[in-house]
C-alpha cells in the first residue's frame, strides 16, 4: 500500500512552495529592476577635507594617496596639487614640493596657498630672490593691511636684506680678486 498524505500536509507544502516562490521571485525582480546603488563617492571638497585631516595628523602616505585620488577625478585641482607639495615639503623633498607648487600655479596663477607655500620652500632652499617674487605675488592678492600681507612684507624685508648682503659679499670678493696679491703669493710666483 502506498503511503497516504493528509490533506493538511499537501496544503502546507503547496502554500510553503508558493510563498518561497514569491520571496525568491521578489528578490530577483528587485535586483533586476532596482540594481544596488553605486558606491558612495564623496564630492571633491569632502575628499579634500579628509586629505587635509590626514596631512594635519602627519599621515603623509595616506594624505598623498588621497590627494592623488582627487587628481584622478580632477587632474588640474590646484588645491590637491599644492597640498601634494606640502606632503613632499614635510618629507624634506623641497625640489618635488616646488614642482607641485608650480603645477598648481599653472592651473591657477593667483592661487594664494600655492604662492605662500612656494615662497616658504624657496626661502628654505636659500632662494631668497625667488621667495620674494612669490611673496610679492601673494601680497598683490590681498589688502595691504591684512595680517598675512603684513607678515609677508616682514619676510620680504628680511629676505631682501639677505639678498643685499650676499650681493655686497660678492662685490667685496670680486674687488679682492683685482687687488694686488699678497707678497707671499708674488714671492712664490717669482721663485718659479
Amino acid at each position: 500500500m502506498a503511503p497516504q498524505y493528509s490533506n493538511k500536509a499537501l496544503a502546507f507544502t503547496a502554500v510553503a512552495s508558493f510563498v518561497a516562490g514569491l520571496v525568491i521571485g521578489g528578490l530577483l525582480t528587485r535586483a533586476f529592476f532596482f540594481p544596488g546603488s553605486p558606491p558612495v563617492i564623496l564630492d571633491i571638497s569632502a575628499q579634500l577635507q579628509e586629505a587635509h585631516a590626514l596631512l594635519d595628523k602627519n599621515l603623509f602616505a595616506d594624505a598623498e594617496r588621497s590627494y592623488l585620488a582627487i587628481l584622478g577625478r580632477d587632474p588640474g585641482n590646484p588645491e590637491a596639487l599644492s597640498h601634494l607639495g606640502n606632503v613632499a615639503f614635510q618629507q624634506g623633498d623641497i625640489g618635488r614640493a616646488l614642482r607641485f607648487y608650480d603645477m598648481a600655479l599653472q592651473q591657477d596663477p593667483s592661487y594664494a596657498h600655492a604662492l605662500w607655500d612656494k615662497a616658504i620652500a624657496l626661502r628654505d632652499k636659500g632662494d631668497n630672490a625667488g621667495a620674494i617674487k612669490a611673496w610679492e605675488a601673494f601680497a598683490g592678492l590681498f589688502p595691504l593691511d591684512s595680517p598675512d600681507v603684513v607678515q609677508v612684507k616682514k619676510w620680504i624685508a628680511e629676505a631682501q636684506a639677505q639678498v643685499d648682503s650676499a650681493a655686497t659679499s660678492r662685490e667685496g670678493s670680486l674687488k679682492k680678486l683685482f687687488e694686488k696679491p699678497p707678497a707671499a703669493v708674488l714671492k712664490d710666483k717669482a721663485i718659479k
